[in-house]
């Protein structure tokens, strides 16, 4: 779905309509939808993948970006769990839902969940540039440096972000 994702989401919608139950195109649409800024429709077609799957840990995992990306962090804080209860190995979850925690005032969870992704995926150089950021907010400078530094071996930089 790489490039044109308005065609790519035109050929889902009729997919679709040949047949309702063709579950794969509502995670793909959806993830259409994220990429272009259309969240509530992205939640609507990942909520409809998970009345139809329930136990799809990438449903829950997709809907609590956009939920996140709306600035409904209680949301995307519950689908993360979700996701994680059915996928406890998802770093990308535990980082992600360190966001959504960050953003409600809770930075000792977020910085837990950064330590989890980055156990899980140790080359996750935006989870060592998150935790670094929350040790700075914290007032451990030496923890944040030593974070931010690793984040910055890995390649990771703000401007070259990879999330």
């Amino acid at each position: 779905m790489k490039g044109n994702y308005g065609q790519a989401i035109a050929d889902f919608n009729e997919a679709l309509r040949l047949d309702p139950d063709l579950t794969e195109a509502y995670a793909d649409r959806g993830r259409g939808y994220y990429t272009l800024g259309e969240y509530d429709k992205a939640i609507a077609d990942f909520t409809e993948l998970l009345r139809r799957q329930q136990h799809v840990a990438f449903a829950y995992y997709s809907r609590g970006l956009a939920w996140e990306r709306k600035g409904e962090h209680g949301k995307a804080i519950a689908d993360f769990d979700e996701a994680l209860r059915l996928d406890p190995k998802h770093a990308k979850a535990y980082r992600n839902r360190a966001v959504a925690y960050d953003c409600v005032g809770n930075p000792d969870l977020a910085i837990k969940d950064c330590s989890e992704a980055i156990r899980l995926n140790p080359q996750d150089g935006l989870a060592y540039h998150m935790r670094g950021l929350l040790y700075a907010e914290k007032g451990d400078l030496t923890k944040s440096e030593k974070d931010l530094a690793q984040a910055r071996r890995l390649g990771y930089s703000p401007t070259t972000r990879k999330p």
